[in-house]
């Protein structure tokens, strides 16, 4: 996916850096470290890249299907792969 070079939202320039994404579910918070994004340097609005956003639909997925076991109760910690 190509980067975004200026942010929607202010007009800012856009870094591509590694971001967390926190969600909640009906087994719990699940928390994915190290997913690429496109940050604003002036505002700090976060854009997932195509490929973190399926990375991250397939994850909750698995999840939801009990395929991946949380590390603690009701906690889902996933580092994406770099």
């Amino acid at each position: 996916m190509p980067r975004l070079k200026k942010c929607p939202d202010c007009g800012g320039k856009m870094e591509r850096s590694k971001t967390n994404f926190i969600t909640e579910s009906e087994q719990g918070l699940i928390a994915i470290e190290n997913v690429d994004a496109d940050i604003c340097t002036i505002c700090g609005m976060e854009y997932l890249t195509a490929e973190s956003d399926e990375y991250i639909e397939k994850t909750v997925e698995e999840i939801s299907v009990k395929k991946i076991e949380s590390h603690q109760e009701s906690v889902f910690r996933i580092a994406a792969k770099a």
